[in-house]
Order: structure tokens, then C-alpha cells, then sequence
């Protein structure tokens, strides 16, 4: 049954302006079982008789219109796309559909890689999903290496977390792009990719930020485990901006990382004291929370090696490149594993050919190192 219709901005008139049109999509209570459902209905303005004259096809596949080409839409462009296929335009006119495009899957094996999607439960009954990755020919039972790419998001309730779920699409094509961490799977590594939700009273979310953090983080490597996929004697951790700040809060809070990769962060919340992310609480009103929460502080803490990249021209408020290099002095000076490398003329994400593959170069060599080999570097 649907859950829900969810209507669209799009509306326009029929020629003789008998009629209007509304685009929308029919969601299913159970988004994992049931694909989303695109369609487009026309309303009669003067009796309210209502016709639908497209509705896609979900099964197994997801398609949506993408342009209407005439003003009775009675001919119109829709894409289409599935798990196992990248998205072809095709022509749609009095219900037969003609391909127009010829579009090629950049990356066939990660669109083939066996993945899994599932919910894990937290020690204070809190339910979240966890995305997994596995390499191209994964037998059942074997455990591997994994990193974990993350970017925790604060919630107020289970509810509030549970919403933006309704609208997931099992039928969507997975698109990669030069920083997705899923090339992983080619070097033998799992990619788990937990949600992490923070969870609290709106306004102090905050206030549970690392016992939620260690607490997902537990639960997601024992379903993990339980599971049989992988290695916990070797993980890896990382993330992106507040991933990056995570990253190293979960490298101080648990012991249960070999090594993190960490990009353009923020480690001590006092360079932020008017509030960041969804914290509005400033500084001074919350002292202990903007502490608590500051890597930096607790350096001396890190099990691990930390791998971190910064972009020199980084303008987003609060990663300033200083970050990076205040961690790094203060990890050098404990003794810790720990490197940076810094990328001229690169903002808030690398976008260059050039630092793309030194990061790739870099990061597979840094995990194979402390992750996936350990043994090696005794030698």
C-alpha cells in the first residue's frame, strides 16, 4: 500500500486551458521492498475529473519524466535507470518509448559489487541503516579489511531520523564520482557506510555527541561481525569536513581503528565558537560540550594512524587548513602515527586529476600499510 504522494512543483495547462497537469511520485510504506513510483495526472478545471496518463514502471527499475515536450504532454522525455543499469533517456509518445541515449556505466565492476543494506540497533534502542560494499566475487563468510566512511547527522528523535527514509529509492542507479571511497572494493577492502545519527532534545543534541558516536560505531562492527564481513582487527575510518572531524573523535574515543583518513577538517570546536552544524548554542553557553567534542583536546588519546589531507585554499567556515596543521604539530609532539598533506590552489574538496591521484595513491598505500598488512611495516 503507499505510504504517501508526494507532489512536485510542476503544473502547467493544457492548450485550451481545460485542463492542468500535476507531476508527482507514490511512495510505499516499505521503501526496501517497493520502488518509488513517478506519474503524471490531468485535471479536468471544470468537473475535477482526473485521468492518469503516465505511471512508471518500478519494477526493478526507476522511472521518472524529465521533460514534457508539448503543451497536452502527451509526448514527453523519461529517464530510466536500475541498480544494475546507468541511466538511458528515452522518447515516450501514445504509450510506446523510443531509447535516445546510448549512456555507458563508467565503472561496472563497483555497479556490480555485492552490496547490503540493513538496520542496526544501539544499546539505547535507537535504529539506524548501515550501507555495505564488497568487492566483485565476495564468498559468503569471508571477512575483511573495511573502511568506514562516514558523516554523522544530528536528530531529535527516531522519528525525525526515520522520515527522510520514506523516500528511498532501492531502483536508483549508484553513481560514482573521482572521490568515492567505494573504489575501495577493487583493493580487497569492504566500505561500510553507517549513518551515525547524534540524538537529542532539540537544541542539545550535542550533549550525547560522543557517547552516541562510540555507541554507533560499536554497534555497526558487531552487526558487522555477527554478519561474518569482516576483519575487526582491521579497520579503517574516514570521512570528509565534519566526517574528518568525526574521524578523529572516533579515533580518540575508541580503540577501534587501526588507521583514519581525515580531509579538511575542524578538530577544535573553539575556532567555531558561535556554533556549528546544527549546535546553536555558542561557546560560552556550552563550554563542556564544545571541549568534549574537540579532538585536538584529546589527542593524546589517538590509537591509530592518521592519515589527513587539507586544501590550501579551503574558504568553508571553519576548516581553515590551520586546523590540520595545529593536529599534526600536537600528534608529532605525542609521538603518534600521523602525516598531512596539503593541496595548493584546492577549496573545500579536491576537484584537480593531479590531487585526486596523490590522494588515491596515498590512502591505499596508508591502509595497506596499517590496515590491511600490518605485519609488513614489523619487518
Amino acid at each position: 500500500m503507499p505510504l504517501l504522494t508526494y507532489v512536485l512543483d510542476y503544473e502547467d495547462l493544457l492548450a485550451d486551458k481545460s485542463a492542468v497537469f500535476y507531476q508527482g511520485t507514490v511512495y510505499d510504506k516499505n521503501p526496501d521492498q517497493v520502488g518509488p513510483k513517478p506519474f503524471i495526472d490531468r485535471f479536468a478545471i471544470k468537473t475535477g475529473e482526473k485521468a492518469r496518463i503516465f505511471e512508471a514502471d518500478n519494477n526493478n527499475v526507476y522511472e521518472t519524466v524529465a521533460q514534457i515536450l508539448d503543451a497536452d504532454a502527451k509526448t514527453f522525455l523519461v529517464a530510466r535507470e536500475s541498480p544494475a543499469e546507468v541511466e538511458q533517456t528515452y522518447r515516450v509518445a501514445n504509450g510506446a518509448k523510443v531509447q535516445l541515449t546510448k549512456n555507458v556505466d563508467p565503472a561496472p565492476d563497483l555497479t556490480q559489487a555485492p552490496k547490503q543494506r540493513f538496520f542496526v540497533t544501539r544499546p539505547d534502542g535507537f535504529r539506524f541503516k548501515v550501507n555495505v560494499t564488497l568487492p566483485v566475487g565476495y564468498k559468503e563468510g569471508t571477512r575483511l579489511p573495511a573502511l568506514f566512511w562516514f558523516y554523522p547527522a544530528e536528530f531529535a528523535s527516531q522519528e525525525a531520523y526515520d522520515t527522510p527514509d520514506r523516500t528511498f529509492n532501492k531502483n536508483a542507479f549508484k553513481a560514482f564520482n573521482a572521490r568515492s571511497m567505494h573504489y575501495f572494493v577493487r583493493l580487497g577492502y569492504a566500505v561500510i557506510e553507517p549513518d551515525t545519527p547524534i540524538v537529542g532534545p532539540q537544541g542539545q543534541m550535542n550533549n550525547n555527541y560522543v557517547n552516541d558516536l562510540r555507541n554507533d560505531l560499536a554497534a555497526t562492527i558487531d552487526e558487522l561481525d555477527r554478519r561474518a564481513l569482516v576483519d575487526r582487527q582491521k579497520l579503517a575510518i574516514g570521512g570528509h569536513s565534519y566526517g574528518a572531524f568525526s574521524t578523529v573523535n572516533a579515533m580518540v574515543n575508541t580503540p577501534f581503528f587501526k588507521a583514519g583518513i581525515a580531509g579538511d577538517g575542524n578538530y577544535n570546536r573553539t575556532f567555531t565558537p558561535m556554533g556549528f552544524q546544527n549546535e546553536r548554542r555558542i561557546l560560552w553557553d556550552a563550554p563542556n560540550v564544545y571541549l568534549d567534542m574537540s579532538p585536538f583536546l584529546h589527542a593524546n588519546n589517538l590509537t591509530g594512524a592518521l592519515l589527513m589531507y587539507h586544501n590550501m585554499h579551503d574558504q568553508n567556515v571553519g576548516t581553515d587548513p590551520d586546523n590540520s596543521i595545529r593536529l599534526l604539530h600536537a600528534l608529532q609532539g605525542l609521538g603518534k602515527t600521523a602525516a598531512l598533506y596539503m593541496y595548493p590552489f584546492e577549496d573545500h574538496g579536491q576537484v584537480a586529476k593531479e590531487t585526486l591521484l596523490d590522494n588515491w595513491a596515498r590512502w591505499g598505500a596508508w591502509l595497506d600499510k596499517y590496515v590491511k598488512n600490518p605485519e609488513a611495516k614489523k619487518n
